[in-house]
């Protein structure tokens, strides 16, 4: 059969008209947030460090975390940056990191430690000792990280120090994953290059909503705007997510994202811990604004739609073209994104795969939200 025959039996009928309409509609707003939100996250740089540069107090949360402490603090107290100190704030540790922390007090004058008691608290350890870490800073700009993230560099500090300008009181930055091989790593991938692309992408927009605490900075002026975490201490996190959404808005956050401020973490290995990660996340995600959840369930909506209706496509359709034809329309450009912006953030282990995780995601999206809606507590 030539090319001429086989276009001549092509034919367009009315359900394939009604799927048109549904794939069409969910690919567009898709394509808003490809286009409008994750096209924005774009590489930023350094300012000139001046001498008017502000005083940075580094925070960090520990517990329980001696082998992590002994290979990070170096590299905090290593960072090329005029004015600053590290903080840790240590949550209830009952290993070695008390006394190790006391001898690097006597070497590094940059250290300072605030502690929590095992005895005497019970819940909220981490929040209470950031706030008790704020409290003794010395500085009024602060930059937060997790005892086991490393940064990629000794100008991780100045990126994002230099971010901070009269109007910009928060800046967030990157904090990528490190996984090994196989499917759950590039999953693990996939998943935070999507958070990522759509807490950057948003805030480039004016439209902040959450940052990671692996690597974020504000200072203590939008810390007391908002009374700290009192709105949601009593809950075991969103010390970063929630924070953000009840500090930011469209004219005081700004993001830095270069590969010399990025911290490095590493992920889940294996689908035990993958889970429990994942459920609690989600979880936390039940406390956002309802506004913030509705923009946010817009993309993986669209993703949802628009699989069903390939799916249900190609299985009623009169031809197995027209799918074919919308699945290249959609998955083109967004692999063509995807691929660039996992290479900045150096999140790019899915992207090979990508149609594969953009299909899997889009269920799964389903299954871990089911799961968290019902899920009462977490152990954090």
């Amino acid at each position: 059969m030539n090319t001429q025959d086989f276009l001549q039996q092509l034919s367009f009928e009315r359900i394939d008209v009604s799927f048109a309409i549904v794939v069409g509609l969910s690919m567009i707003f898709a394509f808003i947030f490809l286009f409008g939100y994750f096209s924005k996250v774009k590489r930023t740089e350094a300012q000139a460090v001046i001498s008017n540069t502000p005083g940075i107090s580094i925070i960090v949360a520990s517990r329980n975390a001696i082998k992590l402490l002994e290979q990070n603090l170096p590299n905090w107290l290593a960072q090329d940056y005029p004015h600053f100190e590290v903080i840790i704030a240590n949550d209830r540790s009952t290993d070695n990191t008390p006394l190790y922390l006391i001898e690097q007090q006597q070497i590094h004058p940059k250290l300072k430690v605030v502690s929590l008691d095992a005895d005497f608290v019970k819940m909220g350890g981490k929040k209470l000792a950031i706030t008790l870490a704020i409290k003794k800073a010395q500085y009024h700009h602060f930059l937060l990280t997790d005892v086991d993230c490393t940064p990629s560099s000794d100008q991780w500090l100045k990126h994002m120090a230099t971010q901070f300008t009269a109007e910009k009181n928060i800046v967030l930055g990157v904090a990528p994953i490190k996984t090994g091989k196989g499917f759950l790593a590039a999953l693990i991938q996939h998943e935070n290059l999507l958070t990522a692309l759509h807490y950057l992408g948003l805030a480039a927009s004016n439209k902040p909503y959450m940052g990671v605490g692996r690597n974020l900075a504000y200072t203590r002026k939008v810390y007391e705007s908002v009374n700290g975490f009192s709105s949601h201490h009593h809950l075991p996190a969103g010390d970063d997510d929630l924070f953000v959404q009840e500090a930011a808005n469209s004219s005081n956050t700004a993001v830095c994202i270069n590969p010399d401020a990025f911290c490095y973490s590493e992920g889940p290995t294996n689908w035990k811990g993958y889970w429990k990660q994942k459920n609690r996340h989600m979880w936390v995600g039940k406390s956002y604004q309802s506004g913030v959840k509705q923009l946010l369930s817009i993309y993986p909506m669209a993703q949802l739609f628009f699989w069903i209706g390939i799916i249900l496509w190609f299985a009623l359709g009169t031809q197995w073209l027209w799918p074919t034809i919308a699945i290249i329309i959609k998955i083109t450009p967004e692999w063509i994104v995807f691929y660039k912006k996992g290479k900045l953030l150096q999140m790019s282990k899915s992207i090979p795969m990508y149609p594969l995780f953009n299909l899997f995601e889009s269920f799964w999206y389903v299954v871990t939200g089911i799961n968290a809606f019902f899920t009462k507590k977490i152990i954090w």
